[in-house]
Order: C-alpha cells, then sequence, then structure tokens
C-alpha cells in the first residue's frame, strides 16, 4: 500500500510539474508570440508585432501587377493570344504592411493554447500584407499605365473604318469598335492593387463601341460585297508545287486605286473587274519561277560538289500567251478551280525543280554514268565519251532522251557502226552500247574517245534502255578542274 500511495505522489507531482511548466511558457511568452509560432516561414516565438512586421517585409518581393488586355486593336482575343503589361509597384507607389493581420493573429493566439502551434502546417500561418497606396501613389500608377505601350497604342487608334490591304489581301479596320476606355481601365486597377491582386483581366466594362456615320456604314458594305466577290480560289498544279491564286492574289488583280481609301473599280453595269495588266503580271511572275529552258543551273554531282550548267535542250517554258487567256476566263468566271498551265516546252518532271529524282547523269570528268530511277541508282557504269584530242568532245549540258531504237546502224564520215540500244539525246549524239570496246573508263575518251557519243558495255547499255523514258533528263558534264 505505501507503495502504490507513493507512485501516486510521483505522478501528482509529475503532472504538477508538467502544468507548471506548460503554465510558465505561456506567461513567458504573453508580451509577443507564443511558442512554436511561424508565419509566413518566419519563426516568431517571443517576438513583437513590430518585430515579425520588419521581418516579413524584409523578405517580401518589389510588388507588382499584371494587366491583362482581352482585346487589342479593336479584336477580341483568346486567352491564347491575349497581351499584358506588368507594372511594378515600388514603395513610392504602394506601403506594404503586414501589422493589422499580425495584431488579430497576436489577440487570436491565446497564450493557453500555445500547444496548438505544434501542430500546424510546415510554414506555420500564411498573411497577407494590406497594400496602401503612398501619397502619390496612384498618381505614379496613373502615369505609368497611360504611358504603357499597349495603352498608348490603344488610345492611338484612328477613329475610323476603311478597307486596307494586309497579308490576308484585304482587312476591313474598325477603329470604333473595342475601343479601351483608359478611365474605367484604370479604375479596375487600381481597385485590384488595394485588393491585394497581383493579375487582373479587365472586363468588358473597360471597352465600348463608337457610332459610325454613313461613309464608314458604305465602307463595311463594300467589304462585304468584295468578300462575296472573291469567295473562290484558283489553283495552278506546277506539279511537285501548287500556286494559290487565294483570296489575297485575287485582291491584287482587281481593278483598283490606290489613295488614302482603297478604291475599287466597277464596270457599268456596277461590277468589280479584273486588270488585265496585272493578270498578265501574274502570268510573268509565274513564269518566271518555274521556267527553266535557257537558264543556266546549278546541279549536285554524285559525290558532292556542284556544277553549272548553261547550255542544253531541256527545261520548262510555259505558254505565255495561252496561260493569260485561260486566267483571264477563270476569273471572269470566278470559279474554284485547279488547272495544270500549257507548256511550250515541257520537261520530264514538273516543279522548280523539273530535273526531278529520275534521271541520267554523267561525269565525263570520271568517265562514269549514273541512272537515277527516283532517288536510287538503278545502274552505274564506266563510260566512254568522246574524243578530246580530236575536238569531238560530247557536249556538256542538260539535254533529254528524245529517242528509243534497238539495232541501229550509226553512220558518219569513214565509219558505220551497229548498236543495239540507241538513245540519241542531242542531234547524231546519244547513249549506246559499244562492243568493239573491250575497256571502258579512265583516260581513253582523251585520245581513242568516241565521235561525240556516249559509249557503255553491253549490260550497261541493255539495263539503262530498259529503264530509260522519252524525255528523261541526261546531265552531262566536266568537274570545275576540267572545265578551267
Amino acid at each position: 500500500m505505501k507503495t502504490g500511495k507513493k507512485i501516486r505522489c510521483i505522478v501528482i507531482l509529475f503532472l504538477l510539474l508538467c502544468a507548471g511548466a506548460y503554465l510558465g511558457i505561456a506567461c513567458y511568452y504573453m508580451d509577443g508570440f507564443s511558442l512554436g509560432t511561424w508565419i509566413n516561414g518566419v519563426y516568431c516565438t517571443g517576438k513583437t508585432v513590430e518585430e515579425v512586421n520588419a521581418e516579413l517585409l524584409g523578405k517580401q518581393p518589389e510588388p507588382g501587377i499584371t494587366v491583362i488586355y482581352p482585346c487589342y486593336e479593336g479584336a477580341e482575343l483568346s486567352e491564347e493570344e491575349r497581351v499584358s503589361s506588368y507594372f511594378v509597384l515600388d514603395e513610392r507607389t504602394v506601403k506594404l504592411d503586414y501589422e493589422k493581420g499580425l495584431r488579430q493573429l497576436l489577440q487570436d493566439q491565446r497564450p493557453l493554447l500555445w500547444i496548438r502551434n505544434l501542430f500546424l502546417q510546415e510554414g506555420g500561418y500564411e498573411l497577407e500584407p494590406a497594400i496602401v497606396f503612398a501619397e502619390e501613389g496612384k498618381a505614379k500608377f496613373e502615369e505609368a499605365f497611360l504611358s504603357e505601350e499597349i495603352v498608348q497604342a490603344e488610345k492611338g487608334r484612328e477613329n475610323c473604318v476603311r478597307i486596307e490591304r494586309d497579308e490576308e489581301g484585304l482587312r476591313l479596320y474598325d477603329g470604333k469598335k473595342r475601343r479601351l476606355d483608359t478611365d474605367r481601365a484604370l479604375y479596375e486597377c487600381i481597385d485590384a492593387i488595394e485588393s491585394g491582386e497581383n493579375s487582373i483581366l479587365l472586363s468588358d466594362a473597360c471597352y465600348y463601341d463608337e457610332k459610325t456615320d454613313e461613309s464608314e456604314r458604305q465602307q463595311e458594305e463594300l467589304y462585304r460585297e468584295l468578300q462575296e466577290f472573291l469567295d473562290f480560289e484558283i489553283i495552278y498544279d506546277m506539279g511537285a508545287e501548287k500556286v494559290r491564286f487565294d483570296r489575297k492574289t485575287l485582291v491584287s488583280l482587281l481593278a483598283a486605286e490606290e489613295g488614302e481609301e482603297l478604291s475599287f473599280l466597277r464596270d457599268e453595269e456596277g461590277r468589280f473587274y479584273w486588270d488585265q495588266e496585272k493578270t498578265e503580271a501574274a502570268i510573268e511572275k509565274l513564269a518566271d519561277t518555274y521556267d527553266t529552258y535557257g537558264k543556266p543551273r546549278e546541279f549536285t554531282m554524285t559525290g558532292g560538289g556542284v556544277v553549272t550548267l548553261e547550255k542544253g535542250n531541256y527545261g520548262t517554258q510555259l505558254d505565255r500567251k495561252a496561260e493569260v487567256k485561260w486566267l483571264s476566263e477563270a476569273l471572269a468566271e470566278r470559279k474554284s478551280e485547279t488547272h495544270v498551265p500549257s507548256y511550250l516546252r515541257e520537261a520530264y518532271a514538273r516543279g522548280e525543280d523539273d530535273i526531278g529524282d529520275t534521271y541520267i547523269e554523267i561525269n565525263m570528268t570520271k568517265q562514269r554514268l549514273w541512272f537515277y530511277l527516283d532517288g536510287e541508282a538503278e545502274v552505274e557504269t564506266p563510260v566512254v565519251t568522246g574524243n578530246m584530242m580530236r575536238r569531238r568532245g560530247t557536249p556538256e549540258g542538260i539535254y533529254y532522251i528524245y529517242g528509243k531504237q534497238e539495232n541501229r546502224i550509226l553512220r558518219g564520215p569513214g565509219y558505220a557502226s551497229h548498236v543495239n540500244y540507241w538513245m540519241p539525246v542531242k542531234g547524231g549524239v546519244g547513249i549506246h552500247d559499244a562492243l568493239w570496246r573491250d575497256v571502258f573508263g579512265g583516260d581513253i575518251y582523251k585520245r581513242e574517245g568516241s565521235h561525240g557519243c556516249i559509249n557503255l558495255p553491253f549490260e550497261a547499255a541493255e539495263k539503262v534502255y530498259g529503264l530509260a523514258e522519252i524525255g528523261m533528263p541526261v546531265i552531262l558534264y566536266y568537274e570545275k578542274e576540267q572545265q578551267e
């Protein structure tokens, strides 16, 4: 029994000591924040409101506000398109103060309940500072807001409605719609700052529309007429590329007078009409881009390097006269259509690169021939070209196969030679087999070359003949060192 009493006395004494310690801690921190108090990550136990306020302000980054504009240059923008301005709110503009919040927190803490501080989440209490404009703060913010580039641009927008050219052809510039009310916008920004917001999306109330006059309504009607008139598209199928006569291009072909205001001309029946000179210029531009016949061109050689070729009978040449006639009629009908143009000369491939990826390449410096089919070398063989010593060199340039014949007798001054496969590329110069030769390649052509033709081993000539088609380009060249 005595032992039991002794244990009870010890327990009671321990509890009294704990209670005394608990009350002692509560009394010790009575004039400041209680034990275990963290505010915004700052340890505040025992500190006064003034001390904590100073520490929190020292950690507080310089405040600012982002102003987001839902409209710009009269257009309503999607969330991804919206533009914004950021304004730094320095100490000359606003004053920050945690004191009010800290006093309220200190009052709510209740010293005897300090133990609950130990069970708060990491970081403890979270407080936001009160924001108060400095004496001249609102005036300084107003000055900064009104001088902002976006606001200046909105204020400076022309207050009119007119049709003008742009990257898409035409647009209706409407300076009457969605104009920025700077007074209302400024009011919303100041209200957001005082509420402690760090960003604000201006409301619809910050924008207004002005009334249009009669001439401006006429511009709106004209724009609708033009949109309807230009509601078609002509596509020139140039092979590898498609050239679109879309709204942007079609606008440029209309008869018009340029001035402060675009003035589109009408015929006697009041309809818009097309400028013939502009139509002809459009075809000239198309032909200049895609015509290759008679023009120097660069060719990338197998193995690397570029050679410039200025001669040859291969290439593309549009029938400009026919195309002016066709385009004039197509414009008059205003019908969407895809058109393959007429050619005076049509290459094997169509497009800006009309050599394409199927061709015969003959490097006369290396005395080698490659037959490329869809970009893959199907044949590679040594050859013998024209005799250089007797001035019978094979012509350089870009030519094409204009015929195919088996078992042909080739005749010339003092000779008549049978060949199994004959593919002419320029006059009497062509590609063929040469059974009278046992060796090809090397420097044979310099002294014992052909009369100008390209001699191939029988098997190679047979394969090339089987793959070749009429019109296929043949590129013949010497490398630069040989050309010099």
